[in-house]
């Protein structure tokens, strides 16, 4: 069993160093860093499809894999050109309204039961070039209204070269991060998971695989190594464990003992294997991807110790596939299957769950069409099936045997059946506007329709709630500058 402290203790100082190393850059000409639009001197277009992103392109991924640091493009002074700003505004409309809203705003205390005009947030970033072989992604998000906090959203900092292999070329790196699939570049891991972005103030299903829960706590540090193979096969393995309390709070992270951490939230015990492998191949206007990523972990529920810990393994099977049809048309589809196989003694021991193990599956399918990277129609489909447990998804807030109203499962089930279906506009990116490299914008419309969720159709909470008064009408804009 690897030492926890001994784990967190290295975590900290190597984030000291890096953060360190990152702010003295800033006042040394030499290792100046730029934002990646900038540092390339190229358009948005050029490393992400739909010219907003983030799904990438092979020029995009390459970049990634570098390190971040390809380009000597400055587009301004070196001491701001490695920052840029974005902000995500929404109008969230749910089918019957949420008398129970759990979400925060800064007039009232509580969100409205329904129509709310939300700020989701702010973020700052550092991206780009540290030095020649080391490059960073670093995001700070500002949330204002929902939940009210200042966090560490996203870190990604990685030394990265390139030598062969008995005649194959090879991209090697090792990188520091803080949530497990962050460092991958296909829209089927968590990190960076279609739809990009999702109301916080709508109902949402009380179960969710397990990887997914945890990045979006992203209350974790760890670091992985990787090698791309004549750019075909990719391998990449590492560890992941929680973070202390005491970084945790100062990186706005901190969710220890909070219902934020979900029905399977925890401190993770010890070291937290994770992997990934996938092989791509393009032929002519047709790039494919088919792999697989998981993670392994002893997680204490709710950081109550005392009562032992959980296990939770999942594995996922993920495949992508795009196709340029023309100058002006792309297909892209991707499809996910998720396994989550939990044992589940120590919240059995603390009434947190019913049942000594679980399963949950989950499927999630998507295409979409783009036309001149600028207008996208996309459909998608996910669906979990799992075991009931009455005390695990009764509802996040509830532990006494009850069943909670709108966010609980009256028959203990997980299983959730919905649609998505959404359209973008993304103006810029594409290099032909003046403002291309400074600014940028995605506006969205989403709508989300249940079927079943929380393991029925109707009165799924018995209270009379019903899975169709949760779909949702999302309309939500991105601007990046």
């Amino acid at each position: 069993m690897l030492n926890l402290t001994f784990i967190n203790k290295w975590l900290v100082l190597v984030y000291r160093i890096v953060l360190i190393v990152l702010f003295t850059s800033l006042y040394q000409s030499a290792q100046a860093t730029t934002s990646f639009a900038r540092q390339t001197g190229e358009p948005c277009t050029a490393c992400h499809m739909q010219a907003y992103g983030p799904w990438l392109t092979q020029y995009g991924q390459k970049f990634k894999l570098d390190g971040y640091v390809a380009g000597h493009a400055n587009k301004l002074p070196d001491a701001i050109n490695p920052f840029a700003a974005e902000v995500v505004g929404s109008v969230t409309n749910t089918q019957k309204k949420n008398d129970g809203d759990p979400y925060y705003s800064n007039t009232s205390d509580q969100s409205n039961p329904n129509n709310n005009v939300l700020l989701d947030w702010a973020a700052i970033y550092y991206t780009g070039r540290v030095t020649d072989k080391i490059g960073a992604y670093l995001q700070m998000n500002i949330n204002p209204q929902a939940g009210r906090y200042v966090s560490l959203a996203m870190a990604d900092i990685r030394v990265a070269d390139h030598g062969t292999i008995q005649g194959q070329e090879v991209t090697y790196g090792l990188t520091v991060n803080n949530a497990p699939t962050m460092t991958d570049f296909w829209m089927t891991t968590p990190a960076w998971m279609y739809p990009y972005t999702q109301s916080s103030v709508t109902v949402h299903p009380a179960a969710q695989p397990w990887l997914q829960s945890l990045m979006a706590g992203a209350n974790t540090a760890g670091s992985t190594a990787y090698m791309m193979i004549n750019n075909h096969l990719y391998l990449e393995a590492g560890g992941y464990t929680s973070q202390s309390k005491d970084m945790a709070n100062g990186l706005g992270v901190w969710n220890g003992g909070s219902q934020s951490a979900g029905p399977q939230g925890g401190l993770i015990e010890g070291g937290a294997p994770y992997w990934r492998m996938f092989l791509q191949h393009s032929v002519g206007a047709h790039t494919m991807m088919m792999g697989t990523y998981g993670m392994a972990a002893k997680v204490i529920p709710y950081y109550s110790s005392g009562f032992g810990a959980n296990s939770y393994v999942e594995y996922n099977a993920d495949a992508n596939y795009s196709y340029m049809m023309d100058d002006s048309n792309m297909l892209m589809a991707m499809v996910k299957y998720t396994h989550d196989s939990m044992s589940m003694g120590a919240s059995q021991a603390q009434n947190f769950s019913s049942n000594n193990s679980n399963y949950l599956d989950s499927v999630m399918m998507m295409g979409m069409w783009t036309y001149q990277q600028t207008y996208n129609l996309s459909i998608g489909w996910n669906y979990m099936k799992g075991s009931s447990d009455m005390a695990l998804y009764n509802g996040a807030l509830n532990y006494a045997g009850t069943v909670n109203a709108i966010t609980g499962s009256a028959n203990g089930s997980p299983n959730t059946n919905s649609f998505l279906f959404e359209a973008d506009y993304v103006p810029f990116g594409k290099g032909s506007f003046a403002a291309d490299p400074y600014l940028n914008v995605r506006l969205s419309v989403q709508y989300w329709a249940y079927t079943q969720f929380n393991g029925a159709t109707s009165n799924y909470d018995g209270a009379g709630r019903n899975a169709s008064d949760n779909n949702t009408l999302y309309f939500v804009g991105n601007m990046m500058f």
